[in-house]
């Protein structure tokens, strides 16, 4: 029975799956509303933790994991690029940025005497870098196999 049933009742995902200004403009307006949300989550996760209650916080981040999933899912059917190179670039130019920034609020936080933020901003600058080396590996290896 099974076999001979045709798979394509069922929609398969795709890249920049919507065609429709409306439809787009308003995936896009529901991702700015949903911007952080799976972080705020993450926190509440964190702070579970830190009080012992491991099942609650395992069960926040889970959710966090999902809702960060259909977010992706949401932006590819907005119209991210199917092009690997063109989005590990764009993550690139980002992450770039990102050490940059992380960085600048160190320094910052060191100029303030807010030593919490400055150790936190510090290990934020030194994780960003070390996944932007990840990441032009990443790149690099996938440039050389031309995917």
């Amino acid at each position: 029975m099974f076999e001979n049933q045709s798979m394509t009742k069922y929609p398969t995902h795709t890249l920049g799956l919507a065609n429709s200004e409306d439809i787009k403009y308003e995936i896009k307006k529901y991702l700015d509303n949903k911007t952080h949300s799976s972080a705020y989550i993450k926190v509440c996760s964190m702070e579970l933790k830190r009080l012992g209650y491991m099942e609650l916080s395992m069960a926040l981040e889970k959710i966090a994991e999902s809702k960060m999933h259909f977010e992706a899912v949401l932006m590819e059917a907005f119209g991210i690029k199917d092009d690997i190179r063109l989005n590990l670039n764009n993550v690139l130019i980002r992450a770039e940025e990102d050490v940059v920034f992380a960085r600048k609020i160190e320094l910052l936080a060191k100029d303030h005497n807010e030593h919490e933020v400055y150790t936190l901003m510090h290990e934020l600058a030194k994780t960003e870098a070390e996944n932007l080396a990840a990441l032009m590996g990443i790149t690099s290896q996938i440039m050389e196999d031309r995917l």
